[in-house]
């Protein structure tokens, strides 16, 4: 073990300092945990580990590290993957003293701190021989922390993923708990499949299932007849009146939950009803009243339009096992569960089985229960609905659906202000067009999951959340972004000059700047929040932003980071080894403006004089026949001596130095001018990115013209002035 200053013990993977960031830091240019490491130098090497680091993690064998740091931050960097591929990728390590700074991407910070308390604990209990660590387990509690997370929903991660596989900048907003996508004026904000751009009224008019069963009807699309029903008699009258076998669901609800289909006799329906107000009470919500439908049979499928557009079908079927003709339902259940398939997170296709009420009643409608033994190959039904959530599974069929069946879905679309809607239907045959019967539409819903289609458990998989992305940003790398200009020391004097030209090219443009006085809109004081990545989030947040300027010292960078992505212009004014971040992150094509000290470079002749009185002459001791040569030699060896030691008094120069301006973009230099003492250095740098403001200014609005551009709404009304 080390020990530190106050000579304690400090043990052997010891982690402390910890700093989360929540964008491009001084480590990474992502998001980040960084924290430091004490490793004992007298410890195991890293060949010691690697027979049970490389059966934990199979993938480290070929290019194994020589080093233990090395070893541990590889063996993080999958942990944070949790196993389920997620889509953190920078490892980062380096030194501050004696001990290690590893930087790791991540997405929780709860989490992000779990995973290194494990691998730290895994490392030294293999340090100590200690085979009673149980890795497995702790990893799955791991895991199962992360499924608790906001990003442990599998709709919410894809589309998270989504994101950033396509360049395009996301942050969770604490404080709304909801995430932003892109910055700015390009910004779409939500949770789950539900924006701010959709239509507030047409997003809850999906929630009243009798509302939008009325709706349908009236446009002439194949739906159940129905009735909201708010007393017990009532629901028995209108199943009546409808005709056994009904369907009774809760008005308002979502993912299947409250449903009970092929009921045939009035006691279900009652059961049925008082199930529906027990579900509200339990959840303190208010009972809008329960739906009494038709009942219409066909497979259950949901199909997905995302801008008004078909893009993905999907056939459910109810949970079911099949039989070995030895094991219960019940065993049969826990067998399935097990499955990888099944493993109910962000990731896995499936959710697990569950055995509730709901199962126990359909199970006793076969006259059978949880302890019944099928016959081999024996399949039995589990539940009457076939929703994923409740175990369901999940059949791609995408290329099946008729032309018919597409059109009616887009029509449907066209009545709705809502990015995705998710329509389910019963069709004995999806491949048949509606018109010919056995076709009918349960339901239609505004925010549903898509990972299902993402990964279902049978067919191919739809890039569901792909094809939202480029609804709201196109296909371009970029539309999500505005320009943005940094630096490390912009002042308010420079951001009013900016300011003004700007409103030149633009007389209405929305301007934002976050300098050391805190955050300005339109040239007045907003806010200045004490925590500098806070600044950066209420700048960007600001939803009609045309163009921001940021200002990021190194004490900022140190401790927030800088919380943005990349940046346009990038102006460094002596910056020291934090601000040249600015330059690190300086997007391809982008100017780079920097304000430097050059050494003068003396002039190759000066000095000359002096360097050969320094250099020593070598006088050979000759036999001379006259003593006054003799003579004059000896005086002039003790001159030389005598210069020697007067030149050894000198100071040597201090070098000297000039200010320089220099403009490059993508590290051709474009500009290069000396800055003379008395010279307004702001007026300077501002005549240095005059010319290529009106470029940066509608930089991104130009790709309001092309094809590939978003199709969420008038982009042409929305973005150019």
């Amino acid at each position: 073990m080390k020990q530190n200053v106050q000579n304690e013990q400090i043990p052997d993977f010891y982690t402390h300092k910890f700093y989360s960031y929540s964008g491009p830091n001084y480590y990474i240019d992502r998001q980040a945990m960084v924290f430091n490491l004490t490793l004992d130098d007298k410890g195991p090497s890293a060949e010691f580990y690697k027979d049970k680091v490389v059966e934990k993690f199979p993938e480290l064998e070929e290019n194994y590290p020589e080093h233990v740091i090395d070893v541990f931050a590889g063996v993080l960097g999958l942990v944070f993957k949790m196993d389920m591929d997620l889509f953190v990728r920078r490892v980062n390590v380096s030194t501050d003293g004696d001990d290690y700074v590893v930087a790791v991407e991540h997405l929780d910070d709860r989490v992000a701190k779990a995973a290194i308390a494990l691998v730290c604990e895994w490392f030294r209990a293999m340090s100590d021989e200690d085979e009673s660590y149980d890795f497995d387990e702790n990893f799955l509690e791991l895991q199962a922390m992360f499924d608790k997370t906001i990003l442990g929903g599998p709709t919410i991660y894809s589309l998270i993923e989504g994101a950033i596989k396509r360049k395009i900048n996301v942050h969770f907003l604490y404080e709304e708990n909801q995430f932003q996508w892109g910055y700015g004026k390009k910004q779409v904000r939500g949770r789950s499949t539900i924006f701010h751009i959709d239509g507030i009224k047409d997003t809850e008019f999906t929630t009243y299932k009798d509302m939008c069963g009325e709706f349908l009807e009236m446009c002439g699309f194949p739906t159940p007849k129905g009735t909201n029903t708010f007393e017990e008699e009532e629901a028995v009258e209108v199943a009546n009146e409808l005709g056994f076998p009904v369907v009774v669901k809760p008005v308002s609800g979502h993912k299947g939950q409250g449903v009970t289909t092929g009921i045939e006799s009035e006691e279900e329906v009652r059961k049925a009803y008082q199930n529906i107000i027990k579900a509200a009470e339990e959840e303190g919500a208010g009972f809008d009243g329960a739906l009494v439908q038709q009942q219409i049979y066909g497979y259950d499928h949901r199909i997905l339009a995302v801008g008004g557009k078909c893009v993905a079908v999907l056939k459910r079927v109810p949970a079911f096992v099949k039989g070995d003709g030895r094991s219960t339902i019940e065993e049969l259940i826990k067998k399935d569960n097990e499955l990888e398939i099944r493993l109910d997170n962000a990731r896995s296709p499936l959710c697990k089985i569950k055995i509730d009420e709901d199962m126990h009643d359909f199970l006793r409608l076969q006259n059978k229960d949880i302890k019944y033994i099928p016959e081999e190959d024996e399949e039995v039904v589990l539940r009457r609905v076939a929703n994923i959530s409740a175990g369901g599974v999940s059949i791609n069929v995408t290329n099946e659906i008729h032309q018919k069946n597409i059109e009616m879905v887009e029509n449907i679309a066209k009545f709705l202000n809502v990015t995705v809607l998710g329509i389910d239907v019963l069709a004995a045959d999806i491949a048949k067009p509606w018109t010919e019967g056995n076709f009918g539409i349960i339901e239609i819903n505004a925010w549903p999951g898509v990972f299902m289609h993402l990964a279902p458990a049978f067919g191919g998989s739809i890039d569901v959340p792909g094809h939202i992305m480029e609804h709201l940003f196109g296909k371009i790398e970029g539309y999500d972004r505005i320009p943005i200009i940094a630096g490390n020391k912009i002042s308010d004097k420079l951001v009013d000059m900016i300011y003004n030209k700007l409103k030149e090219y633009k007389q209405r443009v929305e301007f934002g700047a976050l300098t050391p006085s805190g955050v300005h809109f339109n040239g007045k004081f907003f806010n200045k929040h004490e925590h500098h990545d806070t600044n950066c989030q209420i700048l960007l947040r600001n939803p009609k932003l045309d163009i921001a300027v940021m200002n990021h010292v190194s004490d900022d960078i140190h401790d927030y980071g800088i919380w943005h992505q990349g940046m346009d212009i990038a102006i460094l004014d002596d910056a020291n080894y934090a601000e040249a971040i600015l330059e690190r992150d300086l997007l391809p094509g982008g100017i780079l403006v920097e304000v430097k000290k050059v050494e003068i470079e003396k002039d190759q002749n000066e000095g000359q004089e002096a360097e050969s009185v320094q250099e020593e002459k070598k006088v050979e001791d000759v036999a001379v026949e006259n003593e006054a040569f003799s003579q004059m030699i000896a005086e002039l060896k003790s001159e030389i001596n005598q210069l020697k030691k007067q030149l050894e008094k000198v100071p040597e120069e201090t070098p000297e130095y000039r200010t320089e301006l220099v403009v490059s973009r993508d590290g051709v230099e474009l500009q290069r001018i000396a800055l003379k003492e008395g010279d307004d250095k702001n007026y300077k740098i501002y005549n240095a990115i005059k010319p290529f403001l009106k470029e940066v200014l509608f930089k991104y609005d130009y790709y309001s013209s092309l094809e590939d551009k978003a199709e969420n709404l008038n982009v042409g009304k929305r973005y150019v002035n």
